[in-house]
């Protein structure tokens, strides 16, 4: 809006009575409403009804599930990483799997017997891409997340919590939790995760 005739209208008058317009937008109109007694009264016309808007609406019963909705919004934006690495997770398994076999693998610390191999860091956001792998059943590493964890399950199972994931399905850990899950045949593993994860003592 950049000159007093576009506000000599009712729209313009509806908007500046719901405080709707811009700073400047606004003190153009106000420029406006001193020249024109039409236009003033218009507005305060508008200001009444939108002091009634809220009186005039039928309530509106707050739907069962909200809150229970709503902490589930709450908890999937808190849980798993933040960064770019994230979107390693969308390659296709064939994909991963190959570039798991092209990496050097170590042992992971806490005497679990699983491997692990580095792939790739992000330094600003502090995260890590790594595969883990364990040629047989049992725990592994008791661990503590600095930040969101995301572990897709590249072969064999991965145990959290008593619940089973299989080749093809991920499971997310939020920051600031511990856990030590197992697998029960043996797995590879595609996690994306922070650089200050420790591992705690069984």
């Amino acid at each position: 809006m950049t000159s007093p005739e576009r506000y000599q209208n009712a729209d313009a008058a509806a908007l500046y009575a719901l405080d709707a317009l811009e700073a400047d937008e606004r003190r153009q109109f106000e420029q406006a409403l001193l020249d024109s007694v039409e236009l003033e009264q218009e507005v305060r016309g508008c200001e009444e009804v939108a002091a009634n808007l809220a009186y005039g609406a039928s309530p509106v019963p707050m739907a069962a599930d909200l809150k229970d909705r709503l902490f589930q919004r709450i908890a999937q934006q808190s849980i798993g990483p933040s960064s770019d690495l994230v979107e390693l997770l969308d390659l296709p398994i064939a994909e991963l799997k190959h570039q798991a076999a092209e990496l050097d693998w170590a042992l992971m610390p806490g005497n679990s017997g699983a491997e692990i191999a580095m792939w790739r860091v992000d330094d600003c956001d502090r995260e890590v891409a790594f595969f883990v792998r364990k040629a047989t059943g049992g725990l592994f590493p008791n661990h503590a997340h600095a930040s969101g964890e995301t572990v897709l399950v590249l072969d064999g199972d991965f145990v959290v919590d008593h619940q089973v994931y299989r080749s093809g399905e991920c499971v997310s850990s939020p920051g600031n939790t511990s856990h030590q899950p197992k697998t029960l045949n043996g797995c590879l593993l595609f996690c994306v995760s922070s650089m200050d994860d420790d591992i705690l003592e069984s």
